[in-house]
């Protein structure tokens, strides 16, 4: 198998993992929330937050909401 191939079924796994782990509020799992960020962010080379908490993907999405 190709990196390429590789790296896009390693993205397909942790996006299907993080939807995976959403839900209503009561049955969201936010451990496993805030893992599959973590790995997606570190895969897709996603800068944190300047306050730390979190990772900015807003930075990248298609109508970002924060300047």
């Amino acid at each position: 198998m190709k990196v390429k191939e590789k790296k896009i079924e390693k993205v397909r796994r942790m996006i299907a993992d993080y939807i995976q782990s959403e839900g209503c509020s009561c049955c969201a799992d936010e451990d496993g929330q805030k893992e599959a960020e973590k790995q997606l962010a570190k895969l897709l080379d996603v800068p944190k937050w300047k306050d730390g908490i979190g990772y900015n993907f807003n930075k990248f999405a298609t109508k970002p909401t924060i300047n």
